[in-house]
C-alpha cells in the first residue's frame, strides 16, 4: 500500500484481479489518505468505473470478470494522482450536476452539490416572474447557464448569457454547450468574456453568480482545493473583492424588476446582505441556507 510519498503500485493489485477486487484494493489504498478524500470506497468505485467504460449497472455486473494487466495498471497510476490531491472530476473528466453531465478540466471550479440549490432558486424565480434575460457571471464550465437553459419551457423566449474572465473556462463551456445542444434553449446561450457585469450594460431580469469568494488561507489550508483554479477561488483577503465589484454594480444592472443570487461563504453572508441593503435599501435582501444549512446565498429582489 501506499504512504506518504510514495506511488499507488500496480504490482499491489492482485495479478489475476477482478473488478470487485480491483476496486478494494483501489479503496484501501485511498482510505489510507484521509486528509484526501472522505470517501475512498466511492472514489475508487467511479474511477474504475471511468476506466472501464461501465455505468453503474454494468460495472455491478461484472464484479467478477478479470480485469487485462494493462488496465490495472492504468488504475494504479490514476489512483497515485488522485493521492496527489487531483480532484475525481478531474481524472475522469466529468462530473454530474442538476441531472447532466458537464466536461471539467483543471481550467473551471468542479461544480458542488451545494450550488444546485441556487439553480433551484433560480427557476423558482423564474417561474413567478418569467425573465427576458439571465445571466451567469463567472460560468466557468458553463453548468448554472446550461442547467437552467435545459429547463426553460420550449415556448418561452428567455435569453441565457453566461460570462467568465477566463478564456480557457469559456472555451469549457462551450464544449459542454456543444455535448448538450440537442435542447434549443441550450444551443441559444450565449457566451461572453468580460470582467464580472463591468461589461454589461443591462438590463438583467435574473442575475446569478458563483464567484470566488475563499481567502488565500482558506485555500492554502484546504489540500482538496490545490488543483483548482485560483482565479475561481480566491478573492483578495477578506474572499469579498469580486463580490463587492459585483454588489456595487447590481443597482445599475438589474431591472427594475429584476433579482439576484449570490453563492458565497457562509460567514460573509450577513456582510453581504448588509451592503446591498444599504445599495438597494427598497429591494427585498434574503440569506438562504445550503443543503447543510449554513448561509450560503443572498438573493436580492427588487
Amino acid at each position: 500500500m501506499p504512504r506518504d510519498g510514495q506511488n499507488a503500485s500496480g504490482q499491489d493489485a492482485q495479478t489475476h484481479a477482478t473488478v470487485r477486487s480491483l476496486a478494494r484494493w483501489g479503496a484501501s489504498v485511498l482510505g489510507e489518505r484521509p486528509d484526501v478524500t472522505g470517501s475512498p470506497d466511492l472514489d475508487a468505485e467511479v474511477l474504475l468505473r471511468h476506466l472501464l467504460g461501465l455505468d453503474r449497472t454494468a460495472y455491478f455486473m461484472a464484479a467478477q470478470d478479470a480485469v487485462a494487466p494493462e488496465v490495472a495498471d492504468r488504475y494504479a497510476d490514476v489512483l497515485s494522482r488522485r493521492l496527489g490531491g487531483e480532484p475525481v472530476a478531474y481524472l475522469t473528466g466529468i462530473r454530474e450536476f442538476f441531472g447532466l453531465s458537464f466536461l471539467v478540466t483543471p481550467a473551471v471550479l468542479v461544480p458542488r452539490p451545494e450550488t444546485e440549490s441556487l439553480v433551484l432558486w433560480a427557476l423558482d424565480r423564474a417561474r413567478r416572474h418569467v425573465p427576458a434575460t439571465v445571466l451567469d457571471i463567472g460560468t466557468g464550465s458553463g453548468a448554472i447557464a446550461l442547467s437552467v437553459a435545459a429547463r426553460q419551457p420550449p415556448d418561452r423566449e428567455t435569453r441565457v448569457i453566461g460570462s467568465d474572465v477566463s478564456a480557457e473556462a469559456l472555451a469549457v463551456a462551450r464544449q459542454n454547450q456543444r455535448a448538450l445542444g440537442a435542447n434549443g434553449a441550450v444551443s441559444a446561450v450565449t457566451f461572453v468574456r468580460g470582467d464580472l457585469a463591468a461589461w454589461c450594460r443591462g438590463p438583467i431580469d435574473l442575475l446569478l453568480a458563483n464567484l470566488p469568494y475563499l481567502t488565500p488561507e482558506q485555500v492554502s489550508g484546504n489540500p482538496d482545493l490545490a488543483a483548482e483554479p485560483s482565479l475561481a477561488l480566491v478573492s483578495g483577503p477578506d474572499g469579498l473583492a469580486a463580490i463587492d465589484r459585483l454588489v456595487a454594480d447590481l443597482p445599475r444592472v438589474l431591472s427594475p424588476a429584476g433579482a439576484a443570487i449570490l453563492e458565497l461563504d457562509p460567514a460573509q453572508a450577513r456582510t453581504v446582505r448588509y451592503r446591498i441593503g444599504l445599495l438597494m435599501p427598497s429591494a427585498t435582501v434574503t440569506i438562504h441556507p445550503d443543503l447543510a444549512g449554513l448561509d450560503r446565498f443572498v438573493t436580492v429582489e427588487r
